[in-house]
């Protein structure tokens, strides 16, 4: 089946219909970034959830950067309220290309210089009332149709992050869970440099799960890497994530969003 939907995209510039999802998530609606004023909305969206997450500040209240001009940005609204409540970024980028990409500041993707139709997702960020994992689903399905027709992506890669700040145990067992990770589930990309976190003076039950957004790249079938970057314009840790396209249609839109 999924042999089939791969010739098709190749061959038409329309999405397939997609089954529509249920009533009970129409609280949501989904646009493209379009104006430099909804950009700048965008912008001082992800300042506050960086600032609430890692604890900084932003120059004018606004978190911005050069690869900002040159992306495609995603963003889904509460349909009453009109507020974003999750947002992510993406850039299609060819395998010589790679070493200007926001990932390969952190890690050698010198590995996936072969590769064609690369799509790196970036900045991504919910809002902490719409942290149940389905607004951060509702943006992944209206993404498909763009990253699999428009795109024609055959990769996704970017990175995903746990902050360090008053937050140690959690960075810590997060890190311990994916050093323990099985071939499947994890992909060899070293950092520059690699970061090992320290055991924490003291934790509590719940720092040894790990983050949502974690979770649900994993449940998409999404390879990350064992070792850690940290960053520290933002004191967190940044770990490595890859999947395949197929892999994103196949198990998590067909099986995990239009059952919701």
């Amino acid at each position: 089946m999924f042999a089939k939907l791969n010739q098709v995209r190749q061959n038409f510039s329309i999405p397939l219909p997609l089954p529509k999802p249920k009533k009970a998530q129409s609280q949501y609606k989904f646009e493209w970034v379009e104006d430099l004023k909804t950009l700048k909305e965008v912008q001082k969206f992800r300042a506050v959830q960086f600032a609430d997450q890692f604890g900084i500040t932003f120059e004018n209240g606004l978190d911005q950067d050069l690869y900002d001009l040159d992306c495609e940005h995603a963003v889904l609204r509460d349909k009453w309220s009109n507020e974003i409540v999750a947002y992510t970024r993406l850039k299609l980028v060819q395998g010589h290309e790679l070493a200007q990409s926001y990932s390969a500041q952190e890690f050698d993707v010198s590995q996936f210089s072969n590769l064609s139709n690369i799509v790196e997702i970036g900045r991504t960020c919910v809002h902490p009332r719409y942290r149940n994992g389905r607004a951060l689903s509702m943006l992944w399905l209206h993404l498909v149709p763009t990253v699999l027709w428009k795109m024609k992506a055959k990769h996704l890669m970017g990175c995903v992050s746990i902050r360090l700040e008053d937050n140690k145990a959690r960075a810590y067992y997060t890190h311990q869970h994916l050093k323990k990770m099985s071939e499947q589930q994890s992909i060899d990309v070293k950092a520059k440099p690699a970061f090992e976190p320290t055991h924490p003076e003291y934790s509590f039950p719940q720092d040894e799960r790990i983050p949502k957004l974690f979770d649900v790249y994993l449940k998409m079938n999404a390879r990350l890497s064992k070792q850690a970057f940290h960053d520290e314009s933002f004191n967190c840790l940044d770990y490595f994530v890859f999947l395949d396209v197929n892999e994103v249609a196949k198990n998590f839109v067909l099986n995990k969003m239009v059952n919701r």
